[in-house]
Order: C-alpha cells, then structure tokens, then sequence
C-alpha cells in the first residue's frame, strides 16, 4: 500500500503540474483590452441550501470583490436544485453558468476572470471546465481559476492551514469530505498521503461514500489505539444543516465503534489563509493564459 500511494503521489503530482504549470504562457488578462472591451470577476459555487451557506460563499464572493474593486462582478451556481430552492423561497434569480456566460455576453463583456469554490477538482469542476473552454468562442478572453487543491503546494498549506485552525491535541483529528466518484478518490488518497509524510500524528481523511472510507478510517484509528476523535468538516459552501447531518451520521458510526466523538463546528470558508489560496489561484489565472486543448494540437503540428 505504501508503494502505491508512493506512485499515486507522483502521478497526481506530475499530471497537476503540466496542466497547470506548462501548458500556459504569462499574459496579462487585463493588459490584452482595448477601448470598448469590459470585464467581469466571477464567481461560481454549486449553491446554498440554507443562511449559514450563504454566508459562507458571501465570504468567497468578499474576497473576490476585494480583490478586484474596479472590475463588475458576477456570481452563478451550478445546482439547479438549489437554484429552485432560492427562487422558490423568494430568493431571486440566481443563473446558471451557461445562463450566465449568455448574458455577460448579450451585454457586452469580453474579458471574464472566473473562480470556484470547489475544493477539488470534482466532477463539477470538470462540467465548468468544458463550459469555460465552450465560451472561449464567445468572449475575447475567459480565464479559470483552479480549486483548492491542485499542487503539492496547495495541500500542504490548506493542511496546515486547517491544523492550525481546528487540530486538537488530545484526540485524533478527521478531515471529514464530501464523498467522490472513481478518479477523484486519488485527490483524498493524496490528501491523506501528504498528512502522513508531512508527519501529522493523529490526524486522518476519510469520504462519505468515497475512499478513503469510514471502514477504513476505523482500521487505522484500531491500529493507533485511538479513543477519542475529533471531526472537522473538510467543506467549504456546506452551510449548518448539511455539515450537522454528516458529522451527526459519522459520530453515530464511530461511537458505535467504540469512540467517544466531538464535532467541530466550523469549516474551511472560517480559515482566512483557505480563502487566500483561492485568491492566489485567481491571480494566476489572471497572469497567464492557459492553452485550450484545440490550441495545444495546433502547436504540435
């Protein structure tokens, strides 16, 4: 096993690192406008389901403002179900990414400087991936920030960004994350590697219903003798009712198992060092284009 996280760590790393890093040349977006042109920083999330979520992507959509005071902003998500939600509670209107990118262009913008709240790079943020380079005909310039984990780098600094927030001393630590699908587990897996090579004693990751596991979190916990544990939401726009539901079902599971279980009550959008590495994922996608896969074909001709 630790052969193959060994080797899992290196792909990811590898893979990470030529799409992110060497497919791309140093170009100012807002250097390539001209007169008539307009921009827009936008921000996307997969929704809110109640205030505490909101507020949540409020903090994301601050920093974004922050960041860019001059520039219009914008904000869409990618959940039809909570837009329904919103609208259905007398919320507003809060468009799609496609919705979006349609209207940003009926009224004239050109340049878009785009970011999402997405921890890893999800399936979701695949879908906004392809929905980004599909613009990419429309708009002048379109540029997109990467999730929060996306190099070595990213992991580490969000680890000790979090330990340094919500670690405890005197129980083991779990990083509780939104359950994933085939290749994305590798993202937890590595998130779980890098905390055992970084020397983190006592801390763990485990998905709900991705890998690693809970069966699997009870295994090592077994092994290290561990009596007490300390769930931390490993999330970012979960508002209360949903973090409550997931840390309610874990703690359950695990005292069943024989641990006692405390439950921190906050997540990754309270972390400000969290929220500047989004921002610095933003500036990078602000100083250098990023080739499409259209455009790396025609380089190797």
């Amino acid at each position: 096993m630790n052969r193959f996280l060994t080797l899992l760590f290196i792909f990811f790393a590898i893979c990470t690192d030529i799409s992110a890093q060497e497919a791309e040349m140093e170009q100012h977006l807002f250097d390539t406008m001209r007169d008539g042109d307009k921009a827009a920083v936008v921000a996307i999330h997969i929704g809110a389901e109640d205030a505490d979520a909101k507020q949540n992507i409020e903090k994301f959509n601050a920093m974004l403002r922050k960041a860019y005071p001059t520039i219009d902003f914008r904000e869409a998500w990618t959940s039809r179900i909570l837009i329904q939600q919103v609208h259905s509670n007398g919320g507003g209107n809060i468009p799609t990414t496609d919705e979006l990118f349609s209207q940003l262009n009926k009224d004239g913008y050109t340049h878009l400087l785009i970011q999402s709240s997405n921890i890893v790079n999800s399936t979701d943020m695949q879908i906004l991936r392809y929905e980004v380079d599909a613009a990419k005909e429309t708009f002048k310039q379109i540029r997109l920030g990467e999730p929060l984990l996306t190099d070595e780098t990213d992991y580490e600094e969000v680890l000790k960004a979090t330990a340094a927030a919500y670690g405890s001393e005197k129980e083991a630590n779990v990083l509780m994350c939104e359950g994933t699908h085939g290749s994305e587990n590798a993202q937890y897996a590595l998130l779980d590697y890098i905390l055992k090579v970084q020397d983190y004693k006592s801390w763990f990751v485990a998905t709900s219903g991705g890998y690693p596991s809970l069966s699997s979190l009870v295994k090592q916990l077994k092994k290290q003798k561990v009596k007490k544990v300390h769930l931390i939401p490993f999330l970012f726009t979960a508002g209360s009712k949903a973090t409550s539901a997931i840390a309610h079902e874990w703690a359950q599971q695990l005292q069943r198992a024989g641990y006692k279980v405390t439950t921190e009550l906050h997540n990754l959008s309270d972390v400000d060092a969290i929220i500047d590495i989004f921002e610095n994922h933003l500036r990078h996608a602000e100083m250098f284009h990023r080739y499409s896969p259209k455009e790396l074909k025609m380089m190797t001709r």
